[in-house]
């Protein structure tokens, strides 16, 4: 296989993954990579406002606050979540940011980066998966720890 000087491969991978880690360093050992840090593109989402159960919030100052728990907890940096863990077309449309928040960021905090520390994330011990469902869609982020959630300064509660 050859590949013109003028082609160039772009392409990301998250090293939290320890079955592609072979393949990292040896991708790593090749080609030059370039670091972008978690906040580096976030100033494209800084002023969406949505709606969680009849709470305002700013999904920045949300993905921050959950990152600072997570950091809090020495959980790695590449397990935080980036600005555009949730895409900018479901950040525009509350009700699609609603179901994609619930399906994606509460099922990967629950499934992977907080797995071992669930109830220093979320609001209580011992809970379903299913239970924080039904928690967040009446309560919102309510579900999250008074940790996480008092550094939400959108809420109602803390206007």
């Amino acid at each position: 296989i050859r590949i013109p000087n003028n082609m160039f491969i772009w392409a990301t991978m998250n090293s939290a993954d320890q079955g592609v880690f072979p393949m990292d360093t040896a991708f790593k050992r090749r080609w030059d990579f370039k670091y972008l840090g978690i906040d580096d593109s976030q100033d494209g989402i800084e002023n969406y406002e949505l709606s969680i159960a009849g709470q305002t919030i700013n999904w920045n100052k949300l993905r921050q606050a959950i990152n600072d728990r997570l950091s809090a907890l020495n959980i790695n940096e590449d397990k935080l979540i980036g600005p555009y863990f949730i895409n900018e077309k479901t950040l525009k449309d509350n009700t699609a940011f609603v179901e994609a928040f619930k399906s994606k960021v509460l099922m990967y905090l629950f499934e992977d980066a907080a797995k071992q520390r669930r109830a220093k994330v979320f609001y209580q011990d011992g809970l379903k998966y299913s239970e924080l469902c039904k928690k967040f869609d009446t309560d919102g982020v309510k579900v999250f720890s008074s940790e996480i959630y008092k550094n939400l300064i959108n809420t109602e509660e803390t206007e």
